[in-house]
């Protein structure tokens, strides 16, 4: 762990500054919320019959988001450690509860159209911030140089 802390990752090293701390909360509250929001909305029975091999498909590919929603809200509550810009701090709070929410809806089969498009555009923009930050993975090889 100091040899991460040597190369300036304080978000491995598990040390947050705090400007990120409220970011990280609201990240995991609004996951919270989304969460047992889609649930409650999930309890009801599908409006029509559908399909069981559709009914299949869709639940496994809702399996396999909700795997990327988890995967997001990692990536993003590792990166929300350290002071991020001020356009991306807000998609790496609101991205992964969309996910969630997007995955439970399609699972539930309610919604299908409105359960994608949060599932798709929180998706999109977790990606988008995650690819245009520079420092959302560092450059272990440039950090290195410095060390020889």
């Amino acid at each position: 762990m100091q040899g991460l802390a040597y190369l300036g990752l304080a978000a491995a090293t598990g040390r947050a500054s705090g400007r990120s701390r409220p970011a990280r909360g609201a990240l995991g509250l609004l996951t919270a919320l989304a969460v047992l929001g889609a649930g409650a909305a999930a309890a009801r029975a599908p409006g029509a019959a559908v399909d069981p091999d559709l009914v299949r498909v869709i639940r496994f590919m809702a399996l396999m988001k909700g795997g990327f929603a988890l995967a997001a809200f990692a990536g993003c509550f590792w990166r929300l450690a350290r002071p991020a810009g001020p356009w991306r701090t807000p998609i790496y709070v609101a991205g992964p509860p969309l996910m969630a929410a997007g995955a439970i809806g399609l699972w539930s089969l309610q919604g299908l159209p409105i359960a994608a498009a949060c599932l798709h555009l929180g998706l999109l923009a977790v990606l988008a911030a995650a690819l245009t930050d520079s420092e959302f993975l560092p450059d272990l090889a440039r950090l290195g140089r410095g060390r020889r």
